[in-house]
């Protein structure tokens, strides 16, 4: 299973700190926040829209310690993979943000078999 990770911080919605040594932890199967500093994983999930629903349910937020360019057009999740259209330079970041704008078969419309102006994507290495 292939990991990338990001620090951060996680603040309430008055700014005051949740976890000051954060990292999330990113895979195909999991996405969770350790706590540098308790050694523990404060939040266990399987996507990163599932975690940013579970931290905003809390009036949590994520502040990332690494520039991170790249919103979901939908949602405003900072991506680091996800679904890009050339012509408008709109970014979704799952499944359920796309198909909340443009229906399956438009997008795959649009993909083309990889020839079109949509296709999915990560900036891991960037």
């Amino acid at each position: 299973m292939n990991f990338k990770s990001i620090d951060i911080q996680v603040l309430d919605s008055s700014g005051a700190m949740v976890v000051q040594n954060g990292i999330l932890v990113e895979s195909e199967r999991v996405c969770a926040i350790y706590d540098m500093d308790e050694e523990d994983f404060k939040f266990v999930c399987t996507t990163r829209y599932e975690l940013n629903t579970i931290l905003a349910a809390q009036d949590f937020r994520m502040k990332y310690l690494e520039k991170i360019e790249r919103f979901c057009s939908e949602c405003g999740t900072a991506m680091e993979e996800g679904f890009c259209f050339e012509s408008d330079a709109t970014l979704y970041c799952s499944e359920e943000c796309l198909t909340k704008v443009i229906t399956w078969d438009e997008y795959l419309a649009m993909y083309d078999n990889g020839d079109g102006d949509a296709y999915w994507t990560d900036w891991y290495d960037c």
